[in-house]
């Protein structure tokens, strides 16, 4: 039954993938967010377009371009042009509604824009630079009048850093060096040139201006390593609108148009997922447990793909709708928008393991094995083929691969409560000790029922005694005598192996309090107070206002276990604390000074 059941499935798998082409040889060394497909000529025959980047080891060693634009069609290139930077990402729009519809196709390097009209450079945009640091400038200033020498510049830039100032990648280079000579030499030879903090780009993706659609007029959107979102006009000459996020965002999801009402999803590198709606960042944060490895937007849901190996679905407010747990570190995933006859949309997932996986929703409907590990996927419209997909290996292979017709992704699991649910549970057969039980039950219900709220109520008083018995006593974690009207509240402050205990007493009766001290007990092998005072003597406390005291405690030895730090309010008159609190010692951290 279950090799049946196997091979069916082996055999359900070979039928949603036809492949196509596969070149082991084609050098194309593009993740997804440097390929896509695009009608080129406007003729309706889509071609595939990437941008390589890296060393080329068919080619010679004396080769110096090593970045390129190929353009392929079926199964061999038709256009290559040379990229002057190595490529961040690719994308395609269009500028206007004339006929016939040519898109311009834009190439990100750096912190620079290149637009493409017939294959042909058309126009470069720069993003504007950051602002230099005024003490930053200050010290590279200083450097070229001679006012400082390197060991001071070197410190004084450390410093800046020290106090999460935003550096220039050219300050961050120097304090990367550690030979005195090399620092020296770096001053030399850059002192004299004017200090830059580029905006490098580092995701990139097309708004829709007036309406959504493949064919509409687009605004290009930019990501920035400052943080920066810029939107751009059509012709991608002049800025619209800029958002500052927290973070460098790493992928962009867009819903809607620029004219009415649009969404964009920015993932991160600090693990979150912000919105900007409307030119405004929303409220809306969603919190990663992890950093997110790519992020895709299906119909009013965002698909995000961590780097724990897990898949976490969020609607536009940031509600988790579910969870998805894979076997293998994700590599890439992309949207498979099926046309035809059948018409559905799933996620693809490519694995470290070599996988292929297709989920509808959180089921999972398809599973290959490809030939090597998965740099970047792209779904789309090839040739005439609408239902195309195009993979990139990481030893710069492509494989080309299209979806059966008569394949179908629809999921197998049914909504709702499982079968087992509807099927009446089998009835024991009705023994004579179970007739007996069960007239006793009915003779007797009254006072059973009695027996057992009695039984109850013991069992809450005892519970209720003990617990007033060990907070009056001294021994719980926050205890005080009977009638006592004192609060008291403290809390550890700081990394270690110095700690600052912070202690709030608030006098809650009606009349003031006086004669009372904190006593502090701890092990004298763990811990020790400043000045050796175990005892703190208390003003006289008056009803209401809210009294704050702190105390330093030192970890002798921040390599073993903490302890608890216990806290007793004393009385003169009195034999037993009127409140004791009990704290409890965090673990020293190591903090490794420069």
């Amino acid at each position: 039954m279950s090799r049946t059941t196997s091979e069916s499935k082996d055999e359900m798998n070979n039928h949603v993938w036809i492949n196509a082409w596969y070149d082991p040889l084609a050098t194309v060394t593009a993740m997804s967010q440097c390929m896509m497909f695009c009608d080129i000529n406007g003729d309706g025959d889509y071609k595939l377009v990437a941008a390589t980047s890296g060393k080329n080891p068919l080619e010679s060693k004396k080769t110096k371009q090593t970045h390129r634009l190929r353009v392929y069609k079926g199964t061999g290139i038709i256009s290559e042009n040379i990229l002057l930077e190595e490529p961040v990402a690719i994308a395609s729009y269009y500028t206007d509604y004339q006929s016939p519809k040519r898109p311009m196709i834009l190439v990100a390097s750096t912190n620079k824009l290149f637009l493409y009209k017939n294959l042909q450079p058309f126009f470069k945009f720069c993003i504007p630079s950051k602002k230099i640091d005024e003490k930053e400038a200050e010290i590279w200033q200083f450097l070229s009048e001679g006012k400082y020498d390197s060991k001071t510049a070197f410190s004084e830039l450390a410093r800046l850093r020290d106090l999460n100032a935003a550096l220039s990648p050219r300050s961050y280079e120097l304090l990367s060096l550690t030979s005195n000579d090399d620092i020296r030499q770096f001053i030399d030879s850059r002192k004299n040139t004017p200090i830059d903090f580029p905006n490098i780009i580092t995701c990139l993706s097309i708004l829709p201006k007036d309406r959504e659609g493949e064919d509409a007029i687009g605004c290009p959107v930019i990501g920035t390593e400052s943080g920066i979102v810029f939107i751009l006009s059509p012709s991608g000459s002049q800025i619209i609108k800029a958002v500052q996020l927290p973070s460098a965002p790493v992928k962009l999801c867009i819903a809607g148009n620029l004219d009415n009402d649009y969404r964009i999803a920015a993932a991160c590198r600090n693990g979150n997922v912000y919105t900007i709606k409307n030119g405004e960042v929303s409220g809306v944060v969603i919190e990663l447990e992890s950093h997110p490895v790519t992020m895709v937007r299906i119909d009013k849901t965002f698909v995000i793909g961590l780097m724990n190996s897990t898949i976490h679905c969020f609607n536009t407010r940031g509600k988790k709708q579910y969870s998805i747990y894979l076997p293998a570190p994700i590599k890439d995933m992309e949207v498979l928008d099926m046309r035809g006859q059948r018409s559905v949309k799933c996620v693809m997932v490519a694995l470290e393991n070599k996988e292929l996986r297709i989920y509808n929703g959180k089921s999972l409907v398809n599973t290959i094995n490809l030939y090597e590990h998965v740099v970047g996927l792209k779904y789309g419209t090839y040739g005439s083929e609408v239902n195309s997909l195009m993979i990139s290996y990481r030893s710069g292979g492509l494989d080309f691969k299209v979806i059966s017709r008569k394949a179908s992704l629809e999921s197998k699991t049914k909504s709702g409560p499982p079968p087992e649910q509807e099927e009446p549970l089998d009835l024991p057969t009705k023994t004579f000790l179970y007739l007996e039980q069960t007239k006793r039950e009915v003779d007797y219900s009254s006072e059973m029922h009695n027996a057992f709220q009695k039984d109850l109520a013991r069992v809450r008083l005892n519970t209720a005694r003990a617990y007033v018995k060990i907070l009056t006593d001294g021994q719980g974690p926050l205890s005080y005598t009977s009638g006592s009207s004192i609060r008291l509240v403290a809390n550890v402050q700081g990394l270690g192996p110095k700690f600052k205990v912070n202690i709030e007493v608030q006098n809650t009766g009606k009349k003031p309090i006086s004669n009372l001290f904190i006593i502090f007990a701890y092990d004298e092998d763990i811990y020790s107070l400043e000045d050796d005072a175990r005892r703190l003597n208390l003003p006289s406390l008056l009803p209401g206002p809210l009294y704050r005291f702190s105390k330093m405690v030192n970890m002798l030895d921040p390599s073993i276990a903490p302890d608890t730090l216990r806290l007793f309010v004393c009385s003169k008159e009195g034999t037993s604390p009127v409140i004791t609190a009990v704290v409890n010692m965090p673990m020293a951290e190591m903090v490794e000074l420069m």
